[in-house]
């Protein structure tokens, strides 16, 4: 979701006419990217079999859809607004780990969980002290 963030927030940075908002999507899709990284190192270090577990149950039941292709409403947003987007994926994807974690049985699983989870939540934290900042310019 991640990666998916990042490619679409800056394609649509390309798009934009504003500049604020070009600077806030280049913004988020750095964050994105940076946030992609750090998954894959999670995932690279061989306890992903947490992130695989019960991740497509959640995305079916519980959590709103990514629009990443075509024409998004990102396109016709406010600075405001686009952090409020931003930061309900964010909320999305901490929500999957709670998830995650609730479901899990194995402490080293849970561990591997709360860690992926600490680093959602600071970053999602930062993400938004950060769009604050950007739409203040």
């Amino acid at each position: 979701m991640h990666q998916e963030l990042h490619y679409f927030a800056e394609n649509c940075a390309l798009k934009s006419d504003s500049v604020r908002v070009g600077l806030l999507l280049k913004y988020i899709s750095e964050h994105e990217k940076k946030m992609a990284q750090i998954m894959k190192k999670f995932e690279d270090s061989g306890n992903n079999s947490a992130l695989n577990t019960y991740s497509r149950h959640y995305y079916e039941k519980l959590a709103i859809s990514i629009h990443t292709e075509g024409e998004h409403p990102f396109e016709k947003m406010d600075t405001d607004e686009i952090a409020i987007v931003t930061l309900e994926y964010h909320k999305n994807i901490v929500g999957l780990f709670e998830y995650l974690q609730k479901c899990s049985c194995a402490p080293s699983v849970t561990e591997f969980l709360n860690d992926i989870l600490s680093v959602q939540e600071a970053e999602g934290r930062l993400l938004a002290r950060n769009m604050k900042q950007i739409d203040d310019l």
